[in-house]
């Protein structure tokens, strides 16, 4: 019989119910009659069914919770003489007792006469993941059937049943079908499916699951004519569905925040090494910002996972790598993400109580050792690790790989050991021995390998087993010395295939055998064959198909002897309670005001000193402004505190102090912001209402909280208050001096004409009849800049105008030695001014340096931009630059140079389209120097009046003034830096129009100097590359002569030259040696050179030299790796044709051979190709590494 699936829609005469032969109404709009229109309109021919996808199908293991055959008499009594098929009801679980069960059953009974009408019959459900699940059974008696099924057709399908106006749900579930045998369970009959069930495809099934005439020969039950099947459910959460998380397993998960699942996966199980959590939470970050401490970041991730009830964000962990949007979306490797943030970790700790931790919990021990067989000599190298790498590939287990591991070598022939002046070559045994394991041992199975057919990795996808408990006694040097028995903690999986996949993570927390599938945002129990048996890789199914790419990746094991410390309790006790005030109290602004009818409530907003560091351009009236809780667009949200509008003041501020961890009397002071409207000087007849802020200092903790603030508790409102905190002045923490009768509080920030830029400096206190100039040298000393006779002040004072806008006047010199209520117009507490110290003495020879008052002129109408240098091979940002876009070029340079420090004569700014490729047919523009008279706003074509920002500048350092630009022209070449030879990168050089190579050699040697080694020749040359398909050669080089001159090499489409070190070996060339080109290539359809990373090159070779002696001269010109080295295929070519290839590394040079093809002979190197060809956004994680600063 036919074992093909489809949806049961997709059957003719589904409908047909209860054994008549009308079909029973059914309602408009119901899905019952959407099924029966879609259904009438498919043939019963099979090419029209509905396929099952491989792509969603998984092993099909089972937890079975009953027994597969079911010796329970029926409940229902059948009547002898009816001719219906009828369904018999039994008893059985149907899930009431744990709805979120993994696995469920379904037991069917079906009264069976020996004929019947068409019948459709459904069981009563099963509830598995929530959701309830039925088994629809459709018998086509043969008068009924077409005259392809003339003995009929008994159909089974299982469906599952959600809301119908839940539309994005799915679930996965496998779903095992059994046939009961009347006398022999073995003769069972049994199909399997596995399927991703949605609102589209509820049900899923066999339309041809056994003919009737087998199902009455074969599977009657002749006591009570009944045929009984039972369906076992195996199913994962299911999604965009209400899932508790939390409710059902006491964890939540990681949300996916674009191509995340290998972080999340990784996180979920160090959360786990609670040891390693308890460390996190005790490293001091107490004066650390989220967004760039990954610690902190760390500590709230913790946090929010063992105490949130909702999935949690891994948004300002990536943050705190240094991470943007675009490197969210990169994939990276599961194992290289491990590495580097346990590295980065175990730096954070350095200097703090928890130094060493990381170590004492992953790093292992082993020794390599060379053993000569012949003479008494022993070499040992010890060395560390933090993970042991297993080859899968010929290895059945964990065991076979480490017995591979650990599998001794002898080196012998001509591979003998050099054991010294005193032994000399020696024949020797070569192995490794472990001689600790860690406590947290994690096992890197190694799923990926290079493909030399493919040109690319690939995954392997064999079967690997792996245990529960694991014992490693073997394998140790001294067994007796170190414990070695294991217990499985996570096991990490990867779905999927080399250029795209899925991580997820099992974790069994308690060691108890308990499992829990972490796949990012969902978690859900699964039986323990879920996470092992059905991760250990591919295996045939009953149709020889293989499932999908899913299989265990990463093993993360606990060493039994460690367990109760690893996985120590962690309470609230354990967590500082600074971080604990810290977090809760972050969690508030993140809430939106309540506008409810209960007006007793009022929302008071907190303002603390980090908020102005954070907005350093708002003073305290835009501060709140900008920041209002009505405002959809808040990006750094201000705290706030709820209070009862009739409370005591005094309770709110001890409340207040409570949650922020401080002594009210001691730590803080709290001042009220008010709002005042005051008239400002419009012109000389007319005055303007404005509006500004003011603090008031508040001691009056008696009053009630609208009292205090001067409105009715009617009035629903936002409150404010400024909480001025302690300053580290003198190497202690304290209080400014503060007499409230005298003293106002004033903000203050510094401009710093350097790197043009406002900066928040605090808050000051002073008197009001204090001479402003002394406040100023107060401000200063606070800097720790010494005023002197030559410091010189320039001071702006926020001023109120109309519509609540605020703008910075200059207050003249003259009014320096007025008091301070004198001097500022208004002088209230809250006042905000910007200062700027310019140092006369440093200026006198130089330009007078740019202002605070330029500063605040331009700002409304500048632009961020990030300065690139055209030079820069890591095409990095420098630094940035704030300037109008009608800013001179003149002006430009001249704040690159004074960042720089270089000569601004001798910088240029060019276009972005002149930072164009080699190979780019980009015309060249005359680059923008000092002296011409352009703006920024040339620089960049198609601008709109809309500003984006940031934008990139691009400048270019040159080694003579711009003024011989005239006499000079832009040539690009490839150039190599010899300290790192696999760093080859783009040059551009104004070389003289005049000059000879030897000239322009001279001067790229003078101004690129890393292109000479200490111990090389010294000697440049220039290598010309014509690629060009003549005479069947796909490319010519060739040595530029040092005598002709530079007009004759230009930069085209097919013409590339590159400049480099010539090898001493080319200089002192023997008789016996020949020089060959070589070339990195590629082939698709045909050769193509590949010149980006190694640019053409000739090499010298001596005759009866042998091939391994060739590749690794070639290795140490590289600069490669071995591992990465041998990924390269070498062979020896005349023109487009292989005429040698070099894997055998004993074959040996013949020049007499070359001789014959010298003009057309050279060496290819294959490249190993990096490309992935699905351009998914989860295929990247092969093409860019890790980088968390």
């Amino acid at each position: 019989m036919s074992t093909l699936k489809r949806s049961l829609e997709a059957d003719e005469n589904s409908a047909v119910t209860n054994g008549h032969d009308e079909q029973a109404a059914i309602p408009n709009g119901s899905p019952d009659c959407k099924r029966s229109r879609h259904s009438s309109s498919h043939s019963e021919n099979e090419d029209d069914t509905q396929i099952i996808d491989e792509d969603n199908e998984l092993t099909n293991d089972h937890s079975a919770s009953q027994s597969e055959t079911d010796d329970e008499t029926p409940a229902t009594s059948i009547q002898e003489n009816t001719s219906q098929y009828s369904l018999v009801h039994v008893d059985f679980d149907n899930g009431e007792n744990d709805i979120f069960r993994y696995d469920g059953t379904i037991r069917f009974h079906i009264y069976f006469p020996s004929r019947g009408r068409s019948t459709q019959l459904s069981s009563d459900p099963t509830i598995v993941r929530t959701l309830p699940w039925t088994l629809v059974a459709k018998i086509k008696p043969p008068d009924d059937t077409s005259s392809k099924d003339s003995a009929g057709v008994f159909s089974l399908f299982l469906k599952c049943t959600v809301d119908r106006d839940i539309q994005s749900w799915s679930i996965h579930a496998e779903a095992e079908f059994i046939l009961l045998h009347p006398t022999n369970p073995e003769k069972n009959y049994t199909e399997k499916t596995s399927h991703v069930f949605n609102s589209r495809t509820y049900d899923w099934g066999y339309p041809y699951f056994k003919a009737l005439k087998e199902i009455y020969k074969d599977f009657v039950h002749a006591e009570d004519k009944t045929i009984r099947i039972i369906v076992k459910i195996h199913a994962d959460p299911p999604r965009n569905i209400e899932w508790n998380s939390k409710e059902q397993t006491g964890f939540v998960g990681l949300r996916n925040i674009a191509a995340t699942c290998y972080i999340n996966s990784f996180l979920q199980t160090i959360y786990f090494t609670k040891k390693l959590r308890k460390a996190v939470y005790a490293l001091p970050t107490d004066h650390d910002d989220q967004s760039h401490s990954i610690p902190l970041a760390l500590q709230k991730l913790f946090y929010d996972l063992q105490f949130s009830d909702r999935a949690v964000s891994t948004r300002r962990l990536t943050q705190s790598f240094g991470w943007d949007k675009p490197d969210e979306f990169y994939q990276h490797d599961i194992q290289e993400f491990c590495r580097v943030l346990l590295d980065k970790l175990e730096c954070k700790m350095e200097g703090t109580t928890t130094e060493g931790i990381i170590p004492s919990l992953f790093q292992g021990q082993y020794v390599q050792y060379v053993r000569c067989t012949n003479v008494e000599h022993e070499s040992r190298v010890k060395q560390t690790f933090y993970d042991v790498p297993l080859q899968v590939r010929n290895n059945a287990n964990i065991t076979e790989s480490f017995r591979n591991f650990c599998k001794s070598e002898i080196l012998t022939g001509e591979n003998l050991y050099d054991a010294g002046s005193i032994h000399g070559l020696q024949e020797a045994e070569k192995g490794v021995k472990f001689q600790k394991f860690p406590p947290v041992l994690c096992l890197h199975l190694l799923r990926f390998e290079y493909d030399y057919n493919l040109s690319q990795n690939r995954k392997i996808n064999d079967r690997y087993s792996f245990d529960y408990q694991l014992d490693l006694s073997e394998f140790l040097e001294k067994p007796d010395c170190s414990s070695s028995s294991y217990t499985l903690l996570s096991v990490l999986v990867h779905s999927g295939d080399n250029s795209s996949g899925h991580y997820v993570s099992f974790i069994n927390p308690d060691l108890d055998g308990q499992w829990f599938k972490f796949d990012d945002d969902i978690v859900g129990r699964v039986a323990s064959t879920d996470a092992m048996e059905r991760n250990f890789g591919s295996e045939l199914n009953d149709c020889n198909r293989t499932y999908n790419n899913t299989s265990a990746y990463m093993l993360v094991y606990i060493r039994d002897d460690c367990q109760k410390d690893i996985l120590c309790d962690i309470n609230l006790e354990d967590i500082p309670e600074s971080l604990i005030k810290r977090f809760n109290y972050d969690k508030r602004p993140v809430k939106r005001r309540q506008m409810t009818s209960d007006n007793s409530f009022v929302d008071i907003r907190l303002i603390f000193n980090n908020d102005f560091f954070i907005q350093p351009k708002f003073c305290l009236t835009e501060l709140i402004r900008e920041n209002s809780f009505d405002s959809a667009m808040v990006r750094y949200p201000l705290r706030y505190i709820t209070a009862q509008c009739s409370e005591l003041f005094s309770v709110f501020a001890q409340r207040l102090a409570l949650e922020l961890g401080v002594n009210l009397e001691h730590d803080i002071r709290l001042w009220i912001f008010h709002t005042h409207q005051i008239y400002t000087n419009h012109n000389q007849y007319h005055s303007m209402l404005a509006f500004t802020s003011g603090l008031t200092y508040c001691n009056d903790y008696d009053k009630k909280i609208f009292e205090i603030f001067g409105y009715g508790p009617l009035e629903r409102t936002v409150f404010s208050v400024y909480v001025e905190q302690k300053l580290f002045i003198n190497h202690v923490y304290q209080l400014l001096p503060f007499n409230k009768d005298e003293d106002i509080l004033l903000f203050v920030r510094l401009y710093n004409s350097h790197n043009d830029t406002l900066m928040f400096i605090g808050h000051f206190l002073f008197p009001q009849e204090q001479i402003f100039q002394k406040c100023l040298n107060d401000i200063a000393l606070r800097l720790q800049t010494s005023p002197s006779s030559s410091s010189s002040f320039l001071v702006h004072q926020s001023v109120p105008k109309h519509s609540h806008t605020h703008q910075y006047e200059s207050i003249d010199a003259t009014n320096f030695q007025l008091s301070l209520s004198q001097a500022l117009r208004p002088c209230l507490s809250g006042a905000s001014i910007i200062i700027q110290i310019i140092d006369m003495k440093s200026t006198d020879n130089e330009e007078c340096p740019t202002t605070a008052d330029d500063y605040l002129r331009n700002l409304l109408h500048r632009q961020e931009f990030d300065v690139y240098n055209c030079d820069n091979t890591q095409n990095e940002c420098l630094f940035k630059l704030y300037l109008p876009m009608k800013t001179s070029i003149k002006t430009a340079i001249r704040a690159i140079a004074e960042r720089i420090e270089y000569p601004e004569q001798q910088i240029i700014i060019q276009k972005c389209s002149n930072a164009t490729s080699i190979t780019s047919n980009a015309s060249l523009t005359i680059p923008f120097h000092i002296s011409c008279d352009q703006i920024l706003r040339d620089l960049y074509v198609n601008i709109r009046n809309n500003l984006t920002s940031p934008r990139k500048l691009y400048f270019k350092r040159l080694p003579f003034p711009y003024t011989e630009l005239e006499h000079r022209r832009l040539f690009r070449f490839y150039a190599t830096n010899s300290q790192r030879k696999d760093s080859q990168h783009e040059a551009q050089f104004f070389v003289r129009k005049s000059s000879t190579v030897a000239n322009f050699l001279a001067e790229i040697k003078q101004w690129m100097p890393m292109l000479c080694s200490e111990n090389g020749s010294q000697q440049l040359r220039m290598i010309e590359l014509v690629v060009s398909n003549q005479n069947n050669l796909p490319f010519q080089l060739r040595i530029c002569s040092n005598e002709s001159p530079m007009n004759n090499y230009i930069n085209c489409i097919n013409q590339y030259y590159h400049v480099e070190e010539v090898n001493s070996n080319d200089i002192d060339r023997s008789k016996d040696s020949v020089s060959i080109p070589v070339a990195s290539y590629t082939k698709v359809n045909s050769i193509q050179i590949d010149f980006q990373k190694i640019f053409p090159f000739f090499l010298n070779v001596i005759q009866d030299e042998s091939f391994d002696e060739v590749k690794r001269r070639l290795q140490t010109k590289f600069g490669l790796s071995t591992r990465e080295f041998d990924k390269y295929r070498f062979s020896i070519f005349n023109g487009n044709k292989s005429i040698a290839r070099c894997d055998d590394n004993t074959l040996r040079i013949n020049l007499n051979d070359l001789k014959l093809f010298q003009n057309t002979c050279w060496l290819g190197l294959e490249a190993p190709s990096i490309s992935n060809g699905r351009k998914t956004r989860k295929s990247f994680f092969s093409e860019k590494p890790i980088r968390i600063h």
